[in-house]
This record gives structure tokens, sequence and C-alpha cells, in this order.
């Protein structure tokens, strides 16, 4: 238990910092441009994470699925990564192909389209830092994971500090810096693990590619639909509203986002700590006892943004100070994200990688949906709620199908918080007295912890019991 917390602190380092210098990046950029402008930059992002989705083709998930069983890790890497790096090729040629088209969608200008080629360039380094930073988590080895990922982040924030000094305050600066920082770290996580990089196509395993796109291509497919369900929020209000509009909610989500401090912290630790217990055949109420546990922390932390979200406001331009009634519901992506981690873990052990098909549609349906009836009439604010209510059927249905297939475990007290959290974020945007909302946000603080009073007294006795044990196994050899 020691060494699990050791590493989770570890790993924690890294997410901690890396997402302190993504939202120190926030007041610096909302600083110097508008929320329209803002609204744009947010079109880039949404493009990066189109690519993010695809690019990988599943690759990068059957890559960690086969870390453990797989003897020769160096040559899983090199034929992991073949295929997307041939991809991106494809994807390259593609962009700037129609650049202008790609430009004109993105920024509402077809003269932006260098930006276009900057991002298509990106692939490649995004490609070599997913399966670099999967390698070394995978590893274990933390630390390094940590200092990496928080040296990129740093690398995008001084670019953008520097470039918003010296350029024109719009958002293709921002663009070209978080590209430029962005490449700038991954160039350097590559020269310190360039071993890994000596990738000769002729030497990649024959037998092992076919295993890797079997479990690999369902995964693209629903990590695609997936793709369109995280960003259909951007395109219904890019549609039916402007980029002002836009930029308000990007600013929202970006706040709502420092819950994925945890999210980040947990995955990186939580991936191969489940594989590991499920290769020891660990009794189910560990797995029960990490899923409970993560759940109350975030429910917290999600209470604790509420509470202070006027506060947290604060960093952001006065231009963006609506974007408090906004980022309530949004808070349900990095909620319902971390604790799936550990409720869909039949669908991950028993290699089950199509059902993430079926729970990308239906999330995508919910989401296409609710954007559909309430953006048109409540702009930004529909959308989050929109967004919120997906990401909640995510949960539901990945956990549904996973324990339809595992044996799984009780999630009763994770669909009685999510009803509590709902109602909360409903009352933080509807509400705008503060008084009012704070002493409704503090008993919902209380029911929260009510609902988890069970919980601390299991972990209480779990640790009394562990000391028993060490006590007695002491004695024995002494």
């Amino acid at each position: 238990m020691k060494s699990l917390i050791t590493r989770l602190l570890q790993f924690g380092i890294g997410s901690i910092g890396a997402a302190i210098l993504n939202l120190l990046t926030i007041p610096v950029v909302t600083f110097f441009i508008s929320p329209a402008e803002y609204g744009k930059t947010s079109m880039f992002m949404l493009a990066q994470t189109l690519l993010i989705c695809v690019i990988y083709l599943g690759f990068d998930q059957a890559f960690a699925r086969e870390f453990y069983e797989y003897t020769n890790r160096k040559k899983l890497f090199k034929t992991s990564i073949l295929v997307p790096l041939l991809f991106s090729t494809l994807v390259i040629v593609m962009m700037c192909a129609f650049k202008k088209p790609i430009s004109l969608f993105l920024f509402g200008s077809e003269n932006y389209y260098e930006a276009v080629y900057l991002i298509a360039i990106s692939t490649i380094f995004l490609i070599f830092e997913r399966f670099i930073f999967l390698y070394i988590r995978m590893e274990n080895k933390a630390l390094e994971f940590s200092i990496f990922n928080i040296f990129i982040k740093l690398s995008i924030l001084i670019c953008t500090i520097v470039f918003l000094y010296f350029l024109p305050h719009t958002f293709i600066t921002v663009v070209y810096a978080t590209i430029i920082g962005q490449m700038i770290g991954d160039v350097i996580l590559m020269l310190r693990n360039i071993s890994l990089l000596r990738i000769n196509p002729l030497k990649a395993d024959p037998v092992l590619m076919p295993k890797l796109a079997k479990f690999g291509l369902p995964v693209v497919i629903a990590t695609f639909i997936y793709s369109l369900f995280v960003v259909i929020d951007k395109l219904f209000i890019r549609y039916y509203c402007n980029f002002e509009q836009l930029g308000l909610y990007t600013a929202a989500f970006k706040i709502a986002s420092a819950l994925l401090i945890l999210q980040v912290t947990f995955s990186n630790f939580w991936v191969p700590t489940a594989y590991d217990w499920y290769k020891k055949q660990k009794p189910m109420r560990y797995f029960k006892f990490v899923s409970d546990s993560i759940m109350f922390l975030i429910a917290l932390l999600f209470i604790f943004l509420l509470l202070f979200k006027s506060v947290i406001v604060m960093i952001l331009s006065p231009d963006y100070s609506n974007a408090q009634y906004i980022f309530p519901f949004l808070c349900f992506y990095p909620l319902m994200m971390t604790v799936s981690e550990t409720t869909n873990l039949g669908i991950v052990f028993l290699k089950r990688s199509s059902l993430n098909i079926l729970v990308s549609l239906i999330s995508l349906a919910v989401s296409v949906g609710l954007n559909f009836w309430l953006v048109p009439i409540y702009g930004a604010t529909g959308a989050a709620v929109a967004t919120g209510s997906a990401y909640i059927a995510f949960f539901l249905a990945r956990t549904y199908f996973s324990m339809r297939i595992w044996k799984g475990f009780s999630v009763k007290r994770h669909l009685v918080t999510t009803a509590v959290l709902f109602a909360a974020a409903s009352l933080n945007m509807i509400i705008r007295d503060t008084w009012l909302i704070s002493i409704l946000n503090t008993i919902t603080l209380i029911l929260i912890l009510l609902i988890y009073v069970p919980l601390v007294q299991m972990s209480r006795k779990f640790v009394k019991t562990k000391h028993q044990k060490n006590r007695i196994q002491k004695g024995i050899h002494a």
C-alpha cells in the first residue's frame, strides 16, 4: 500500500504541476484577447482534439493492453507506433490539400491556412508524445513522467507569454504559441528517449501487428464517435451563436478542467495498477474501495469549485464573468471520466473494446439531442447542460456494459452522488444570489459527507486490519 501511495503522489506531481500551468495560461490569454478571439482559439483546440482522437488508430490502447504480456517491450513500442506514424502522413497530405476550407471552417477566414500547416505537422509530435508517455507510465516511472509533463506545459506557457508580449493580441498568436511550445517540449522528450525512436519497419513483429489491430481498430471507431461527442457542443455554438459565446464557453470549460488534476493523476496511476491487480486476482472489494474513494474525492472537489466559483472566475478578465454560470455542468466531464475508469474494467480486462462503440453512440445521441434543443435557446449555458448530461450518460453506459460481462460491484452510491451533484449544478446555473447559493452548496457538501460515512469507516477498518497483519508478521519473523 505504501508503494502505491508513493507512486500516486509521484504521478500527482506531474498532473498537478501541469494543471496549474494550464490554469495559469487562462488569465494570460484572457487578459490579452477578447471572448470572440478566444472563441476562435477554441476552434483550434477542437481541431487538435479531433486529430488526437483519430491519429493513434487505437494502437495506443492496444500497446497499453499488451505491455505486461509481451516480453520485448521496446519491440512492442516500435511495432505499435508504426501504423499511426504511417497514417499521420496521409492526414498531413489531406490537411495541406484542403488548407483553405479548413481555415475557413475553423477561424472564419481562409487567410490563416499557415496555421493549418502547423497543426498538420504537429500530429507527428503528438504521436511520439503519446506513445513515449505511455511507455514511461506503464513502466511506472512516475517521477520521469511528471517532470516531462510539467516541462511541456511550461514550454507552452512561456511561448504564450512571449508571443502575446511581442506579437499582435489575436487568436492566431495563441495558436502559434501553443503549437510551437508543444513541439519544443516534445523534441526534448524524444531526445531523452532516443533509443525508442530507432524504428525499422522491417523489424516490426508481423504476428503482433494483427493482434494490436484487432484490439485497436474497434477502439478507434469508438474514439472517433467519442471525438464527435467531445466537439459537438462547440460546433453547435459555432453554428447557432457567435465566437463570443464560444469564447465564454471555452473559458468555463477551462475552469471546470481544474478537476482534471485528479482525473489525469488517477488515470496514470490506476491503469497499470488495475491490470496488475487483475493479473494477481485481487478480491473485488479492492476495486470497489478505489471506485468509491475516487468518487468521494472528486465529488468534494466538485462542490468546492461550486462554493468558490465567483472567486475562481476572478482569474479571468471581467469580460468573462458570465462563465461562472456556465461551468458547473461542465464539471461533470472530469468527474464522470474519472469514475468510469474504475467501473469500466470489465470491458478492458475481457478485451471487449467493441462495447466502447455502443458507449460512444449513446453519449453522442444524448449530446446531439440536448444541444439541438438547448443551444438555440440558451446558447453556451444550454451547451454546458447538454455536455454535462452526455458525460453522465457516458458513465452510465460504460458502467452498465462493464458490469454485464464482469463480476463487478455495486454502484448505488455513485448514482445517488451523481443525482445530488446534478441538482447542485442546476441550482448554481439558475440562482444568482450569492448568499443563497452558498447555503445550498454547503448543504450539498454535508449530504455528500453523509453518503460516504460508511466508506470512511471502512477505510479505518482496512488500515487497522493492515496494521494488525504487519504486527503479526513482524512477530513471526522475530
